[in-house]
């Protein structure tokens, strides 16, 4: 070879290697940088500002100084996840002064539940709180999320350990509060779901705490319950408008909106029970309707919209103000839109043809005598009747007549429902009002009847002459007739209606404070025996309505359950499609079929006893101990029974 060609050759490999070299190092260089730069966003995300790191090669180096071991092990952590265990070095240290600092604390926590959330924050001893610890998170449902950014720290005080498990104890009994502990001392700080709520934690808690630990207690009174929920405005009657609101911001925004569009000043009062949350937005798609009329009146009972249109309406303003409201509405509110000049239905004591008369012996049996309308509710009033006095003790004397006005249904049930409050007596219905005679068990019996009439009869057309004979009441001495008892709950349930997801026994959110109340009431008959039951419309096979209704018996049993409040033997019973109180032929028939009723048991005739069905569920209570809550009933195939 010639030399010019080896000087050449040479050449060209120094250069070669020359660029291969910068190349390789240009590639480390950029390596490191997008190494680092990935773990420093890991670590801005996490907010860890005191790290620092080095890449060489494909090593990375974490330096820096943090007084909290619980900082740098996710440091470290966080680098491992990205690049693997055997490529970071942990260089972190803590300073001397802060870790003595450290050791000499006494611990201090704060327990923050909101809902299925946890966290954990402060110091928390290592040994045997850090182990207790362990076992109350892995003991938790796999819904339940908990976040520990707490601090190790060496020694704890001995009246630390009791406090800290009593605290864990409570974040069991309340669904949002802040807990902070210290040795032998813990504060609490929540909002109470219910006054029954309040009364029942509080009782709970200190039955709970150790005799070395002091509990402090600092729960916020809970709103009222509101019943029904309801809106009202009448241009005529511009200063008897009512209002009900959920929160403070609520109020102020439906003042806002009538003031713009009416000219009214309307004030709400605040409280739980609304029908929906979108109840604002019912208020609103109302008043305008109103304005859009110009006059008329505004009324909302829970989901029911009624709005009156004001006289001289013109029939093409009237049917296009109805359909914007019609469309305007939330999901589930209903609407009735009325002219003025409609002429106002008849009273039913103009068309009584005939009185109906029930009467209740000092025996307990009762005698039904009177004209029903067909043979369907000749049968719903025995099978109510039963109910109310017992099987095998009501004597039917009924007949039938077709010409009977609507609404008679609705007035002979409410007869049933105020005699069966009494010891004895006589309920009778005649063309100008009802007359109610008899003995009652409980103080003020005129006025607690007058209360359960007064949606069905006026005060003009009802006579009572009820005479009160005291009776022993239960072993504590606080409680009610049980009579009365179901009575109050039957008359919150026609005002507020417990309801359930469609085709399902999952209890709406608008449903529970009617629970809290009948809950309430509960408390007050202890030694009655009570049954839930649970109905449905006709649609759907026979064996899914029967287990939609047992679910939905069984949902109410276990959400009154969950009050936490002593109680008694209450039992929940489906009984499907088999006990109708109207005609499933309608919608609005099936919809009065879909329900829930308590009802009394009473002790029945001997030659009617039988066994508990296979399907009641019954349950005393007697503690304040919370079961576990049922699954909801499989849904139903059918579109009906929502």
């Amino acid at each position: 070879m010639r030399p010019i060609s080896i000087i050449f050759a040479a050449a060209f490999f120094a250069l070669g290697t020359i660029v291969a070299w910068l190349i390789a190092a240009t590639t480390i260089d950029w390596i490191e940088a997008s190494q680092e730069a990935e773990l420093e966003q890991a670590y801005y995300a996490a907010d860890i500002g005191w790290a620092e790191v080095e890449a060489d090669g494909f090593l990375l180096t974490i330096r820096g100084e943090t007084d909290s071991g619980h900082d740098r092990e996710r440091a470290f952590k966080i680098a491992t996840l990205i690049f693997g265990d055997d490529k970071v070095t942990d260089e972190t240290s803590a300073p001397a002064d802060n870790a003595r600092v450290a050791a000499a604390e006494p611990p201090a926590m704060e327990i923050l539940k909101n809902g299925n959330d946890f966290s954990f924050l402060g110091t928390m001893p290592t040994g045997k709180t850090a182990d207790i610890f362990a076992r109350y998170v892995a003991a938790l449902d796999s819904e339940m999320s908990v976040t520990n950014v707490t601090s190790p720290i060496e020694t704890a005080p001995e009246n630390w350990l009791p406090a800290f498990e009593f605290a864990l104890q409570l974040t069991s009994l309340v669904d949002q509060a802040i807990l902070n502990v210290l040795p032998g001392e813990v504060a609490l700080v929540a909002v109470a779901n219910s006054a029954n709520w309040q009364m029942g934690f509080e009782e709970m808690a200190e039955k709970m705490r150790p005799e070395n630990v002091v509990l402090t207690v600092d729960i916020s009174s809970p709103r009222p319950v509101i019943s029904p929920y309801s809106f009202v405005f009448d241009f005529a009657k511009p200063d008897a408008a009512v209002c009900a609101a959920q929160d403070e911001v609520e109020a102020a925004r439906i003042f806002t909106k009538a003031e713009q569009v009416i000219g009214a000043r309307i004030n709400c009062d605040i409280g739980l029970g609304a029908p929906s949350r979108q109840w604002r937005e019912a208020i609103e798609a109302g008043l305008d309707a109103l304005a859009d009329f110009g006059g008329g009146r505004l009324e909302i009972r829970d989901a029911d919209v009624s709005l009156t249109a004001p006289e001289g309406t013109g029939q093409q303003d009237f049917d296009r103000i109805a359909k914007a409201l019609r469309l305007g509405l939330p999901d589930g509110f209903s609407l009735v839109v009325n002219s003025a000049e409609a002429p106002a239905p008849p009273e039913i004591e103009e068309a009584l043809p005939m009185a109906f008369t029930a009467t209740l012996g000092a025996d307990g049996n009762a005698v039904i005598d009177g004209a029903v309308k067909d043979t369907l509710t000749r049968e719903v009033v025995m099978r109510f009747s039963e109910a109310k006095f017992g099987f095998g003790r009501v004597q039917d004397q009924m007949w039938l007549d077709e010409t009977l006005p609507d609404g008679w249904q609705a007035r002979v049930f409410k007869l049933i429902d105020a005699l069966a409050l009494l010891n004895s007596g006589t309920a009778a219905m005649r063309p100008t009002g009802l007359e109610i005679s008899g003995d009652a068990a409980f103080e003020n019996p005129e006025a607690e009847l007058g209360k359960l009439l007064e949606d069905t009869y006026s005060a003009d057309e009802t006579s009572l002459e009820i005479s009160y004979t005291e009776a022993l009441n239960s072993e504590d001495g606080q409680g009610l007739d049980p009579r009365l008892c179901v009575s109050r709950v039957t008359k919150l349930l026609a005002e507020n209606s417990i309801v359930f997801a469609p085709s399902s026994a999952v209890i709406s959110d608008p449903s529970l404070p009617a629970i809290e109340a009948i809950a309430a009431i509960l408390t007050q008959c202890r030694d009655a025996r009570i049954e839930i039951g649970g109905h449905t419309d006709s649609q759907g096979r026979d064996e899914m309505n029967l287990a939609l209704s047992q679910g939905r018996a069984d949902a109410v049993l276990d959400a009154l359950l969950a009050q936490n409040l002593l109680l008694g033997d209450i039992s929940a019973k489906g009984y499907g499609e088999a006990e109708p109180i109207a005609d499933n032929g309608t919608d609005e028939g099936r919809a009065k079929n879909r329900r829930i009723e308590f009802k009394l048991l009473r002790d029945a005739p001997a030659d009617a006893a039988a066994p508990v069905p296979a399907e009641t569920t019954r349950v005393v209570i007697e503690n304040f101990t919370r079961p576990a809550m049922r699954a909801p009933a499989a849904t139903q195939e059918s579109a009906g029974n929502e």
